[in-house]
C-alpha cells in the first residue's frame, strides 16, 4: 500500500519507463529515528574512530582508554593492600598534592576468572552512590594494555578489621555509632535498588575523624525491592543462612551481615568460626544459637537477636525498625548523618597514635586473621574460588 501511486502521479509516468526506473523513496523519519536512538545508546561513549583491541573494548565505557599521561599524573607513595586481582596504592596527585587511593587490577586475572562484568558493575554502582557521606567516592577510572585503574578517596585510618585486631572488643558506645552509620548506608543502598552482598569489616574504611567509608562494590548488584537473586557469593563468616542453603535471597542478607559485625565488635570474636566451603559453613550457622555473653547489656542482646534471625522474613531489615530498638534509641540520627558525632572519642585507643605506630615508614602490617571470600555462580559450581586476603597496612 505504501508503494502505490495516486492517479495524478500515475499519469506523469512515461509509458516507456520500466519497473527498474523507479526506486522506493525511504522515509526520512526513519533516518531521524535511528539518529535519535543512537544518542540514547549507553555505549555510545565507547565508540572510537579506530578499532581497539578486544581486551580494551570489553572494559568500555566504564574504563576509558587513556594515554600514559594519566598514570604520570599520580605519584605512587606506597602499597596499602593486595587482593586477588591486584593491589591498592597510596598515591599523590602531582598538580595539587592531594592524596588518593588507587586500585590497580590485572586484566589477565579478571578475564581468567570471568569477572569482567563484576569490575564494570563495581565502578558503575559506586559512582552512582559515591555522594553519600559514608561511601568512598570514585574520582577517575581508566585502562591501559594490562591494567585497570580506579582512583578513589583515601581513608586515613585504614579499615575497621585492622582496628578491631588492635582494639579487641569495642565499648557499647562506639558500637552504637558504628552500627548506626552502617545502617544508614545499608538503608540508602537498598532504597537505591542495590544489594551489597559483601558487608564485612575489611570493606569498612575509617576516615580522619573515625567515621566509616564503605568500599569495594565488586559483589554489589542492582536488585529491585521484592525481587530475588541466587548467586552464592560473599565472605563465608558473614554470609546469611539463605545464601548458604542456596535459596533465592534478597536485601535481608545485608542486615544479617550487619548483625555479624555487631556481634564481633561487642565480643571481640566471631560467633562462628570459618569453614573451608559454604556447605560446612551452612551446617555451623544453622546449629549455632546467637546470643551475647552476660557481660553485654540486654539492649545489645536484643539487637543481636533481631539481626541474626535465621528466618529472613522475621529478621530486622529496615532503618525505622532499627531506630526503635532500645540499644540505638538514644542516638540522634540527624546529627549522625551530618557527621557531628565522633566515633573515635569512644575508642579505647586513639586512632592517629595507634595506626601511625603500626604503619610508620611504610612498613607492612600483616593481619594475623584472614577471611575467605567465596564467589560461586549457581550455574557453574565448579568455578568455586577462595580468596585469602592479607590486609597490608602502610
Amino acid at each position: 500500500m505504501g508503494n502505490r501511486l495516486s492517479g495524478n502521479r500515475r499519469r506523469e509516468i512515461p509509458r516507456s519507463a520500466s519497473a527498474y526506473t523507479f526506486q522506493r523513496v525511504w522515509s526520512r523519519t526513519s533516518r531521524r529515528r535511528r539518529s535519535v536512538n543512537s544518542l540514547t545508546d549507553p555505549y555510545l561513549a565507547s565508540r572510537t574512530t579506530w578499532p581497539v583491541p578486544r581486551t580494551e573494548a570489553m572494559f568500555l565505557p566504564e574504563y576509558t582508554v587513556n594515554p600514559r599521561s594519566a598514570e604520570k599524573e599520580y605519584k605512587v607513595l606506597h602499597q596499602i593492600n593486595r587482593g586477588a586481582y591486584g593491589e591498592v596504592l597510596k598515591v599523590q596527585q602531582q598538580s595539587d598534592k592531594k592524596v588518593f587511593a588507587m586500585k590497580v587490577m590485572s586484566k589477565q586475572e579478571i578475564i581468567r576468572n570471568d569477572a569482567v562484568k563484576q569490575c564494570k558493575d563495581e565502578v558503575c554502582i559506586q559512582r552512582m552512590v559515591g555522594h553519600h557521606a559514608f561511601i568512598v567516592q570514585i574520582h577517575k577510572t581508566w585502562q591501559n594494555k594490562i591494567h585497570l585503574h580506579i582512583v578513589m578517596d583515601y581513608a586515613t585510618h585504614g579499615d575497621l578489621y585492622t582496628l578491631w585486631l588492635l582494639e579487641g572488643a569495642f565499648s557499647e558506645a562506639a558500637v552504637q555509632l558504628y552500627v548506626a552509620e552502617l545502617a544508614l548506608v545499608v538503608d540508602f543502598l537498598h532504597n537505591a535498588g542495590i544489594v551489597f552482598r559483601d558487608l564485612k569489616m575489611e570493606n569498612i574504611l575509617l576516615d580522619h575523624d573515625g567515621h566509616i567509608r564503605l568500599t569495594d562494590f565488586g559483589l554489589a548488584k542492582w536488585l529491585k525491592r521484592g525481587t530475588r537473586t541466587n548467586t552464592i557469593c560473599g565472605t563465608l563468616q558473614y554470609m546469611a543462612p539463605e545464601i548458604l542453603r542456596e535459596d533465592p535471597y534478597y536485601h535481608a542478607i545485608d542486615w544479617w551481615s550487619l548483625g555479624i559485625i555487631t556481634y564481633t565488635l561487642l565480643t571481640g570474636s566471631f560467633p562462628v568460626k570459618g569453614a573451608p566451603n559454604h556447605h560446612l559453613m551452612c551446617s555451623k550457622v544453622l546449629h549455632t544459637e546467637y546470643s551475647l555473653p552476660t557481660s553485654c547489656s540486654a539492649e545489645a542482646n536484643e539487637m543481636i537477636t533481631r539481626l541474626l534471625c535465621k528466618d529472613a522474613p522475621e529478621r530486622l531489615q529496615s532503618l525505622p525498625a532499627l531506630k526503635e530498638l532500645s540499644f540505638l534509641r538514644p542516638l540522634n540520627f540527624e546529627q549522625l548523618q551530618k557527621r557531628k558525632l565522633q566515633p573515635k572519642s569512644f575508642l579505647k585507643r586513639k586512632l592517629p597514635a595507634t595506626l601511625a605506630r603500626r604503619t610508620k615508614n611504610g612498613k607492612k602490617f600483616i593481619c594475623d586473621k584472614q577471611s575467605t571470600e567465596l564467589n560461586v555462580s549457581r550455574s557453574d559450581k565448579q568455578q568455586q574460588k577462595k580468596r585469602v586476603l592479607l590486609a597490608y597496612r602502610s
